[in-house]
């Protein structure tokens, strides 16, 4: 009975912090936007809402994700109006390829310094990924909107971005910081909330259909847990969802919608009888994504074509599901950590591959 009191105590502490940190993501601020967006999805994997023990942790993630078929966003097709007075359309399953290798370089700082009222232990990342892309028709790492430049005998504006053709660029990409790492750990449940924001650091000419930069700021909220339904944490579920607000287009007439990455993973953990390979933990890994607004366009359309295009553009609300096995290995010298993904289900954005492999290293706690 004593083990039942304090597991529903514990949810209930659980149940309080989450909708402290929902009370956050409802309360952001004006919007400050990978192979679907900023937040590279399946980052987190198996223990996704974990915040680690104290002291300074780095990471090595390293990811190959590819595409091969139709489903991206190519506002370069063109059709005429019946007239001619117009062409412009939109594909929103346009063919093309993307293979996209990316580095990210994780700093993870957690001190030994908890929150004032809030009893929440205090940690600060910072994530700095270098990306090799590929890309062929209208494969692009993020949707390009802009249709102006294009005139026919009307004073709607049509696209001028033409399709990749075949285009390889690598450099830094944008960095993410998270200032905000607050981190709660019971018997039985972990809880994570972060407030981050991407900034433009990587390159981007709004004229390129490929871009490593992203050209625009954004700001990222992020709430989960953990649930560890045993007394020794062999079995874990774990759930993070983020919420991803964009700024404005760098020389281009628009705001991409909101988006919701969530990640999830059900674990299984082994004690080794090894002084080297201390624990395994596997089990099944997955990622979600859905845009939550419309695409803002500041392009003004007085003829029914371009205001077909322009709608198309703004309603081009973009989501995918995924789901792959994972295997993590804590050994005396790291945590070694290899997952893949499979996505399903998506909509005005292309549906893939991913391959992920990462190197954890701890520092000594305070």
């Amino acid at each position: 009975m004593s083990v039942d009191v304090e597991v529903r105590t514990q949810i209930r502490k659980g149940l309080m912090i989450a909708l402290m940190g929902l009370l956050i993501v409802v309360m952001r601020a004006a919007p400050a936007r990978a192979q679907h967006g900023d937040y590279l999805l399946g980052t987190a994997g198996l223990l996704a809402a974990q915040q680690p023990p104290e002291g300074l942790l780095y990471q090595n993630l390293w990811s190959y994700y590819w595409v091969h078929d139709a489903g991206f966003l190519d506002p370069s097709r063109v059709v005429c109006g019946r007239r001619g007075d117009l062409c412009a359309s939109a594909a929103l399953n346009a063919r093309g390829s993307l293979d996209m290798f990316v580095d990210q370089n994780i700093f993870w700082l957690v001190t030994p310094f908890k929150v004032p009222y809030l009893n929440a232990t205090y940690g600060a990342m910072m994530d700095v990924p270098f990306a090799i892309v590929d890309a062929s028709g209208s494969g692009s790492i993020e949707p390009n909107l802009s249709f102006d430049g294009l005139r026919r005998n009307a004073s709607t504006a049509g696209p001028t971005l033409s399709n990749s053709g075949g285009v390889t660029k690598g450099s830094i990409g944008d960095i993410y910081f998270e200032p905000i790492d607050l981190g709660w750990h019971f018997k039985h449940l972990d809880m994570l909330t972060t407030g981050a924001f991407m900034a433009p650091t990587g390159p981007y000419n709004a004229d390129a259909k490929i871009n490593i930069g992203y050209g625009h700021w954004s700001g990222i909220l992020g709430l989960g847990g953990i649930i560890y339904p045993d007394e020794e944490r062999q079995w874990s579920l774990s759930v993070l969802a983020h919420y991803e607000m964009y700024s404005s287009q760098d020389g281009r007439p628009y705001v991409l919608g909101d988006q919701v990455p969530f990640e999830w993973g059900v674990g299984k953990t082994f004690n080794l009888p090894s002084r080297i390979f201390k624990q395994l933990t596997i089990g099944p890994v997955g990622y979600a994504q859905w845009q939550t607004t419309d695409n803002q366009i500041q392009v003004n359309t007085n003829t029914p074509v371009g205001n077909s295009l322009k709608h198309a553009l703004m309603e081009a609300n973009s989501e995918v599901y995924s789901a792959g096995p994972s295997a993590q290995l804590l050994t005396t010298f790291g945590l070694f950590d290899v997952r893949y993904y499979n996505e399903f289900g998506a909509n005005a954005t292309p549906s893939g591959q991913q391959l992920m492999f990462s190197v954890t290293l701890a520092g000594k706690p305070w």
